[in-house]
């Protein structure tokens, strides 16, 4: 088993729509940070989050008071992953 957490990773946005309200559907596109917010993401560095459930990639707003989504869209291009991967050690 490979300890690393970006082998077999599906590279997408961070967009998801929130499924628990019924009949509504809501894109959330901002969390305030809380230790159960927290809870349900991985820290992958340089403010870089990953949702535990949906892998979706998000990050820590400059203020650090909310959780917003890395990317705009829900499909990353080429240059997106590369932004992405920037810092990261290899």
């Amino acid at each position: 088993m490979s300890h690393d957490i970006f082998e077999g990773f599906c590279w997408h946005s961070s967009i998801g729509i929130d499924s628990s309200l019924e009949g509504n559907k809501a894109f959330v596109t901002r969390i305030p940070v809380s230790r159960e917010a927290m809870g349900m993401f991985i820290t992958a560095g340089n403010n870089r989050l990953i949702h535990k459930t949906t892998r979706c990639l998000w990050e820590l707003s400059a203020d650090k008071k909310s959780i917003v989504p890395s990317f705009s869209s829900d499909v990353l291009s080429d240059e997106d992953v590369k932004a992405a991967m920037e810092g990261v050690v290899q």
